[in-house]
Parts: structure tokens; C-alpha cells; sequence
């Protein structure tokens, strides 16, 4: 793969200048490679109708560029699609690849599977190309598999090994389980009166399949072998991991979108939780100030009382001085704190 390289800018000005389908064969990628770095890089583009409506000389718009317009993109171009014709097919394996090396150096010591799926066939080891086969269509399936990878990692694609998935292809950040193995056929092998016990047979035939969504399969047919078939299964790979990595950006997209709307919300509630307590401390303090001074109405009027009937009394003093100070300490401008009682704040 190469790479072009050109500013934030530069690529919006010319997906405006020019239908995608055709701006991609200019850069020779994918069109939905295209539309993936303008999502990735917030890039608006048309939306449909747009060119048609330029065709017949209607007014469109155009959605402005926000942002940092000299940011460098860089394109990853692609050969064109792998011609057909350079798939030749060996009469036996010759210069295999390392991975493909060791397939068949870990087949060769393998005995046979009495597995119900793979009865009469032998399997790679973990960490290995994953293929299950019988011994007579070993040989085929390794000149398979070299032609495979070494096809796609000439493609760019990186072959590896994961845990629980076997053998993965993968190509823009997306990673695709498969594997190859012999098809079987369902055969009865004895009628019991009411059901028909049954086994699967090999049949001679190879199956290549996408073991993960979208699971695809590609196999023997009568007039193809699968050998023949490996620029299109590689073809496939590449659109589905530009399809995949876009429909990824945009899932990402989404989740942040919902992150950002999810922190505003957050922060509404904060600040209307925030203003509640607020509100409430001051109606709390409004009631207090109002009981306060209800208090000392009362204490005044009791003492004016007092004053008036000549009933002063020391005990009546001290009980002044008394209720002065629970007024105070009820007060939340005075905020007195009770000898017995502390303040009122731990009180309360």
C-alpha cells in the first residue's frame, strides 16, 4: 500500500467538487474507505441527491468545514482489485510461507479426529493456520493457504493468532476470525424405526470461512475450486474492514455524542440538586430568623408585663436572660452557640 497525503481541507474542497465513486478511482481506494476518513476526520460531505441537483442546475448547499483545516490526512491507496489471472495454482508446495511451514510440519505428526464434526479428519495445534482436514487433501489445503497469505499480506492484511478465535486477518484495526476446513455431508448409517442415526462424512471438498459476523463461506464448486476464488475472498476482506471501520467510527461517534449529551445532563442535575440545597438552607434560615424573633416578641412582651404589674422577679430575669439566648441561638445571623447545646447546626 501507499500513502497520499493532503490537508483537512484539501479533501473537503474536493469532495465537493466531485462525486466520492469517482474521486475514489482518482486516489485509487474504495469509496468507502473515502467516506471513512471524512467521518473520522469530521469532513461534511454531500448528501444524496446533491449531484443531481447540480446536474439539473438546482440550488444545493453546502455544509461548511469547522475546525483545523490543515490537518494532513494521509490516504492509504490500493492496487486495484487482484487480477484473477496471477492466482496460479502450484502442483505442490514449494518456498511456502513460514506460517504455512509450520501448518504442515504440525499436520504431519497428527492423528485422526474421532470428534463427531470432524470424525476422520486431523486439525492444526492452537497458535497454528487453522485447518481440518483428511491426510489426502493436506497437501491442497497448504498450497491454499500459502497462496492466501501470501496474497494478503501483500495486501497489507496481517495474519495472527488469538486466544479462543484461532487465526485472524486483519486490516484497518478490524480483525476477522477464519478458518479451512473439508465439508462434510450427513449420511445414515442406521434406521431405528423411528429416527435414523446418522454421521458427517468428508466429501473431498474445501470450505474457506469468516467465522464471526457477518460469517461468510467460500467453497468448492463444481466448475470453480476455491483456489480460484482467493482475489475475491481478499476483495472481500478489504470492503468488509473499510465498511466495518467506518460503521466503528461512527458507533464511536455515537457513545461519545451519548457521553456528551449524558455529562450535560449530569451537570444540570448537579446544578438543580446544587440549587435545591441552596433554596432549602435559606427557607431554613427564614424560618429560624422568623421563630427568633417570634421569641423575642414574646420575651418583650413578657417583660413589658412584668414592668407593668410590678411582677419582676429574679427567677423572671433569669429566665430573660435565658430565652435572650435560645432566641440568639435560633437566630441564623446571630448563630450563638449553647453552652449545653453547641451550635445549632449539630443540634438540628
Amino acid at each position: 500500500m501507499e500513502a497520499k497525503e493532503l490537508t483537512r481541507k484539501e479533501l473537503y474542497d474536493l469532495v465537493w467538487s466531485k462525486p466520492i465513486s469517482t474521486l475514489s478511482k482518482q486516489f485509487h481506494v474504495k469509496s468507502s474507505y473515502l467516506k471513512e476518513q471524512c467521518t473520522k476526520f469530521n469532513i461534511p460531505t454531500p448528501k444524496s441527491g446533491y449531484w443531481t441537483k447540480i446536474k439539473h442546475g438546482k440550488d444545493v448547499e453546502k455544509t461548511e468545514l469547522n475546525g483545523d483545516e490543515d490537518l494532513i490526512i494521509k490516504l492509504e491507496t490500493i492496487n486495484d482489485k487482484l487480477d484473477k489471472k496471477r492466482v496460479i495454482v502450484p502442483a505442490k508446495l514449494s518456498k511456502s510461507h513460514k506460517l504455512v511451514a509450520i501448518a504442515k510440519k504440525d499436520l504431519a505428526n497428527k492423528k485422526l479426529s474421532y470428534r463427531y464434526a470432524s470424525k476422520g479428519m486431523i486439525t492444526t495445534s492452537k497458535g497454528i493456520l487453522n485447518i481440518t482436514v483428511t491426510p489426502k487433501l493436506v497437501s491442497r489445503a497448504l498450497i491454499f493457504m500459502d497462496l492466501f497469505v501470501k496474497l494478503a499480506e501483500e495486501r497489507g492484511f496481517k495474519i495472527w493468532f488469538k486466544e479462543y478465535y484461532g487465526t485472524v486477518v486483519s486490516l484497518h484495526g478490524i480483525d476477522s476470525p477464519i478458518y479451512l476446513r473439508e465439508k462434510n455431508k450427513r449420511i445414515i448409517v442406521r434406521n431405528n424405526g423411528l429416527w435414523n442415526e446418522t454421521e458427517l462424512e468428508p466429501i473431498g471438498e474445501l470450505a474457506f470461512k469468516r467465522d464471526d459476523y457477518p460469517r461468510k463461506e467460500w467453497h468448492d464448486s463444481k466448475s470453480v475450486k476455491l483456489e480460484a476464488k482467493i482475489p475475491s475472498i481478499i476483495d472481500y476482506f478489504e470492503e468488509q474492514a473499510i465498511k466495518e471501520r467506518a460503521e466503528k467510527i461512527e458507533r464511536e461517534k455515537w457513545r461519545e455524542e451519548q457521553k456528551r449529551k449524558q455529562k450535560i445532563e449530569d451537570d444540570l442535575k448537579e446544578l438543580r440538586n446544587s440549587e435545591i440545597e441552596k433554596f432549602n438552607l435559606l427557607y431554613e434560615d427564614s424560618t429560624r430568623y422568623y421563630k427568633a424573633e417570634q421569641l423575642r416578641g414574646f420575651i418583650n412582651a413578657k417583660k413589658e408585663y412584668a414592668s407593668k404589674t410590678s411582677s419582676m422577679s429574679q427567677s423572671l430575669k433569669s429566665w430573660i436572660n435565658w430565652a435572650n439566648e435560645k432566641a440568639d441561638w435560633l437566630d441564623p445571623l446571630v448563630k450563638r452557640e449553647d453552652t449545653i447545646l453547641g451550635d445549632y447546626e449539630s443540634f438540628k
